[in-house]
């Protein structure tokens, strides 16, 4: 795969900012294994009967396309299925109907460090540094500022309103006493489970003196006992592959880290890894003089650590 991002001198990320291609549609939690047979029998989304094959509009054929890059279930340059996709949804795959929530959390994973949708990279490594909460404007003026900083041109207003209305449908939980006319497609949401936004809706006063009912999103760093420590320890052997002494702050808060991507905080990190230590034979979380790396075993594949916790 391909990536699109790397770091600058200064430690932020440089991209190749890419938003819309989805149409303004989420994705649903049925798309990625669809999606997957489609290509696995050979069907082309650029086809004409894409449409029929997949039983779906043509905007939404585009739309699947587009998540199953954005997702790393594909590679970015072809749509060549990548381990990820064959490991599980193939027929035999581990959990084909994404029926276990740490098929969420992994996704979720490789959403962010795939970086082929710039918003979620950016928010969930880069905002959240700045803030937990904020409204509509304040993302939009921190998209604007990546922009200038990446010596980009070509923002477009309008895609970045519809990527944000893309990610905040994706990610926040369900009011089913306020679901909108499009109440399926957010009920039907892949990551509504995982619960990382929460929507407050807050009454604001303007210039004028006008009350203003404004959305706030908040990215909760609460516990994550959602999330799996084999898809935890996981993400950090594919993230800092071939390192063996992780110091904690470089899991707390450096690119694609689970701190950063999981959202998780100092303390419940720790938690966390605790939790990896005492599964996980050879893996220690070492601490000399105030200082705490996790130390990893040669050998260790995480492959296998996944197939291992799909098995049980």
């Amino acid at each position: 795969m391909i990536p699109l991002q790397f770091l600058k001198n200064d430690g932020s990320i440089m991209i190749n900012f890419r938003f819309s291609g989805h149409d303004t549609f989420i994705v649903r939690t049925f798309w990625p294994k669809k999606g997957y047979d489609f290509l696995n029998n050979g069907g082309k989304f650029s086809a004409d009967d894409a449409v029929v094959d997949l039983g779906v509009g043509k905007n939404m054929v585009s739309s699947m396309a587009y998540w199953m890059k954005a997702f790393g279930l594909t590679r970015e340059d072809t749509y060549v299925l990548t381990n990820l996709a064959d490991f599980l949804f193939k027929d035999t795959g581990a959990d084909p109907y994404l029926e276990d929530i740490g098929s969420i959390w992994l996704l979720h994973y490789f959403l962010i460090k795939t970086g082929y949708a710039s918003i979620y990279t950016l928010i969930f490594n880069e905002l959240r540094k700045e803030r937990s909460s904020f409204n509509k404007n304040q993302l939009v003026s921190f998209l604007k500022r990546k922009y200038a900083e990446n010596d980009d041109s070509l923002l477009n207003s309008n895609t970045i309103d519809k990527d944000i209305s893309v990610f905040t449908r994706l990610y926040k939980k369900a009011d089913f006493r306020s679901l909108s006319k499009d109440f399926e497609d957010e009920i039907n949401s892949l990551m509504i489970d995982i619960e990382l936004v929460d929507l407050s809706i807050e009454e604001e006063t303007k210039e004028d003196n006008k009350k203003e009912k404004v959305e706030w999103y908040h990215l909760n760093g609460e516990n994550r006992s959602t999330l799996p420590p084999a898809v935890l320890l996981f993400s950090i052997l594919d993230n800092f592959e071939g390192s063996k002494n992780i110091a904690f702050k470089r899991l707390e808060i450096e690119l694609n880290s689970p701190g950063m991507v999981f959202l998780i905080n100092k303390d419940s990190l720790y938690k966390k890894l605790k939790e990896v230590e005492q599964l996980y034979p050879g893996i220690t979380l070492s601490e000399t003089a105030g200082n705490i790396v996790l130390v990893l075993p040669d050998g260790i594949d995480k492959w296998e650590i996944l197939l291992n916790y799909y098995a049980n």
